[in-house]
């Protein structure tokens, strides 16, 4: 072996033994520049806040409602942009049935409750003539539309006392509390026929002892006939109350000393209908029992004066019209 090669053998065998103890470095990692973009803010709308805030979400507020004439001029001009053909013949329709001396509608188209309005703009109008009206406030109920209030306030305008009346009539039909405002005009009217009407109808009106103090008022009226249909709602609309607890009891006592027979007659049947046991007790009836203006007022008198029960003690006189009160 030459020299040369000898002297390099152990300085390869050392380099060798080097690489076996200690492994190569892992190499570096190039660096790179990279663009990194933050992910955009979740945004969300007050609408879905509020709704994940409260699962059951509120209706809007709705604000007061139209008064009855807004709502049947909107009424009536939807029904010319929809259907004008309808609109036409429920404005020229006339009564095609006579009954005496009144006349009504018998056609189907009556029937429809978009013929409400219509019927109402025809009364606030007031083109068409008195028999026409009449009519007209006979169909409004069998329209099943929109037709309550504006009857009631109609009650005041309509120029003609008999439609006025047929107005107050129709009220009947009217839920509270547009009979009670219908029937409170009425029996401030002008006409009397018109305010005797109101006061018999309130006899037969839902929540017709609302006009209790406007009825007890009529009483003192100078027509004996709006005295008597004063009385005569009142009986209907107060009935027993445990007798002498009735606020109406003690008005209606006074009146069986009214000068009018029919008022007096109206006042017998409500005051049976309201206190039956102490109208017995009456001394009035014997007076009554002696009626020579009314024969039926002085036979109910007789007849109250025989159930009348015989006197468990002595009988005092008591007040509001000589009521008689059995002490033992």
């Amino acid at each position: 072996m030459p020299r040369s090669c000898a002297l390099l053998l152990p300085v390869l065998l050392a380099s060798l033994a080097c690489d076996l103890r200690e492994p190569p470095a892992p190499p570096t990692p190039r660096r790179t520049t990279t663009t990194t973009t933050a992910p955009a803010p979740i945004t969300t709308s007050p609408r879905r806040v509020a709704l994940l805030d409260d699962p059951e979400p509120r209706a809007k507020p709705r604000g007061p409602a139209l008064p009855w004439n807004a709502r049947t001029a909107i009424a009536v001009a939807d029904l010319q942009a929809r259907d004008p053909i309808l609109y036409k013949k429920l404005a020229a329709l006339r009564p095609d049935r006579r009954v005496g001396d009144e006349q009504f509608f018998s056609q189907s188209i009556i029937s429809d409750p978009r013929a409400a309005p219509v019927l109402l703009q025809r009364l606030l109008n007031g083109h068409d003539p008195v028999a026409v009206r009449l009519a007209v406030v006979d169909a409004l109920p069998h329209t099943g539309g929109d037709w309550q209030e504006g009857a009631a306030a109609l009650v005041a305008i309509d120029a003609s006392p008999r439609v006025r009346k047929k107005l107050v009539e129709a009220l009947r039909y009217v839920a509270p509390p547009h009979n009670l405002a219908g029937l409170r005009l009425a029996l401030t009217d002008e006409d009397l026929d018109v305010r005797v009407a109101a006061a018999r109808t309130a006899g037969f009106t839902r929540d017709g002892a609302g006009l209790f103090t406007e009825l007890v008022s009529a009483t003192f009226d100078e027509d004996w006939d709006m005295r008597a249909a004063a009385v005569q709602a009142l009986g209907q609309l107060t009935g027993p109350r445990g007798a002498r607890n009735n606020p109406a009891r003690d008005r209606l006592v006074r009146m069986l000393t009214d000068e009018r027979p029919e008022v007096r007659l109206q006042v017998l049947l409500a005051l049976e209908r309201i206190d039956p046991a102490g109208l017995r007790q009456l001394p009035d009836l014997e007076r009554l029992a002696r009626d020579r203006q009314s024969p039926q007022v002085a036979e109910i008198a007789a007849r109250l004066l025989r159930e009348r029960p015989p006197a468990t003690g002595t009988a005092q006189q008591g007040t509001g019209g000589g009521g008689l009160v059995s002490t033992p």
